[in-house]
Parts: structure tokens; sequence; C-alpha cells
């Protein structure tokens, strides 16, 4: 992990972009479901939790609830899911999402400038689909920067016209919206790969979009300690949901092998048990977020 203190100055040069956002009015509602969508860097950010642990601290009041739905590979293009996996939008109305946080732009920039126009076409197709005509509220999160070090830097030349054509797509539709890399440079060393942040790049986007949405709030919790009992039973409940989520004999659940006896019940095999057992991770999820939501209120702004 890098020295804290070009870390700090990084970091002071990042809150004084944001101050203009600190006053902004409060994004979230009480009972929102923020959910994810996106490709890894977005699986990373909502399996790490640290922006959900920022959110919840800042507004305890608000009991909001996360749900990750990003999956590493997912574009604008495609994203792609086993057969008889619900489609994101199918998705996002079963977790009853209000808000989502959405991050495309930065595997489909490899494409190179031939596939912008269509690339802001897709953006915008799949923008309504997650807004549902507006019934849900997006933030969009901008792709990239990549390492400046990064052998793989050639390969990304048109990536700044992708991050334009994101910031164009958002400034549209007036959506809330945060470019990474904008913050002076405090993303610029910490990838995993040149491509991918690793953890400590993670924390850091998670504090610039906690900034944004909640504004002084978060930056009385950012200024001070980490709590290490939150990220715990947060990380926990995220992974309660991958497995909910993403079970990985979906076959046998809703894919091309539910009429398998071994897909159901044997005294009955009109009765398939395998959904009726998926449901059982529900109400451990939701116990989870109930000790969450309690710490958070206890814990607030210390």
């Amino acid at each position: 992990m890098p020295s804290p203190a070009p870390f700090l100055l990084r970091w002071f040069a990042y809150l004084a972009f944001a101050g203009s956002v600190a006053a902004a009015d409060v994004f979230f509602k009480p009972g929102d479901v923020v959910a994810f969508a996106g490709g890894e860097d977005l699986t990373a950010l909502a399996e790490q939790g640290h922006l959900e642990c920022l959110l919840l601290r800042a507004f305890p009041e608000l009991r909001l609830t996360f749900r990750n739905l990003a999956h590493e590979g997912d574009t604008v293009f495609q994203q792609q899911r086993d057969l008889n996996y619900p489609p994101v939008e199918q998705q996002l109305d079963q977790v009853g999402a209000t808000v989502v946080i959405a991050q495309f732009g930065l595997m489909e920039s490899l494409a190179g400038n031939s596939k912008l126009t269509e690339f802001s076409s897709a953006l915008e197709g799949l923008l309504d689909r997650l807004s549902a005509n507006g019934k849900r509220r997006v933030v969009l999160l901008g792709p990239g920067p990549i390492s400046p070090t990064s052998p793989a830097q050639t390969r990304f030349q048109a990536l700044e016209l992708y991050v334009t054509a994101v910031r164009r797509a958002a400034q549209r539709r007036e959506l809330r919206c945060l470019f990474p890399g904008d913050s002076g440079g405090a993303l610029a060393a910490h990838y995993r790969d040149g491509v991918h942040l690793n953890e400590f790049g993670l924390t850091l986007l998670a504090r610039q979009t906690a900034q944004m949405l909640g504004g002084s709030r978060v930056t009385a919790i950012i200024t001070g300690r980490d709590d290490v009992r939150l990220t715990e039973l947060v990380r926990q409940k995220n992974q309660l949901w991958v497995h909910y989520d993403r079970p990985q004999n979906w076959a046998f659940l809703n894919g091309d092998r539910t009429v398998q006896p071994s897909s159901r019940d044997h005294r009955d095999p009109s009765i398939r048990w395998f959904p009726e057992e998926m449901k059982q991770w529900l109400p451990l999820i939701e116990a989870q977020e109930r000790e969450i939501w309690q710490l958070a209120a206890r814990q607030g702004t210390k």
C-alpha cells in the first residue's frame, strides 16, 4: 500500500473538487434500494462494500438496501447470462430497485472510433432499460481511466472519446455522474493489472462516489475512522446475496435441466424442491440487513 502522504494530498484535491456537491440536496430517499449495473470494476466495488458502508453510516435513518446486479464482462452491447436468467431490467424490478449506479464504456472502447456511434446508441437504450422511463434514478459513473503505466494503454486510445460519449449521455438525461480521474489523479497508481482497480483503488472510487451522492455527511465519515464491524457485516451480506443471485447450479434451478429427476422431489416429481430451497437465502439476507441498519444507526458519524 502506498505511503499516506501522497494519498492525502490527492484526497484533499478531490475534496476541493467535490465541494460544490457537498451542499447539494440529499440524493437518497427513505427505503431506497440501490442496485449496481456494470462490468468488472462495478462488480468488485459492490462486493467490496466500502461505498455501501459510507452511505449507510451517513444516512442510517434512510435504511438503504444494496443489491449487486453487475457482472464481469457486461457491456452496453451485451449482458451475457445463462439460459432463462432474467435480464437486468427484470432483476431490477424483482429487487425493487429505485436507484441504479451504473458504469460502462471501458472495455467497449477497445473497439475504437469506428464503434463510437454504436456505443452511444446502445448506451441510450440500456439507460432506458435501467431507468424504466424515470421510475428508477440512475447514477452514471464514467469509464476508466486506466493506469498511465499500463502495458495495455495503447489498446485504449479511443477511451477519451467514450468518456465524452458517457458524459454527454449523462448531461442529456440530467443524471448524477462522476468520472474517475477528475480528482487530481487519485486513482492513477491503484490498479491490479493496469486496467482494473485494486482494493485501494476501489476504496478511492467508493469515497468519490459516496462524496458525490452524500455531500457533507459523507465527508464527516471519511475523515473519521472506518467501522470494521460494519464492513464485515456488509461483506457477509453481499456474499449471501451472491449465493442467492448466482447459484452455481443454475441449470437445475431455472436453466435447461429443470426436468431432470434430481431437480424434482423423489416422492412427487411434480414438485421442484430447488426453487423453494433457494428462497431460504432471503430471510438470512434480510436478518443481516437489519443488523447492519442497527449498527449503522449506532455508529453514525463517530
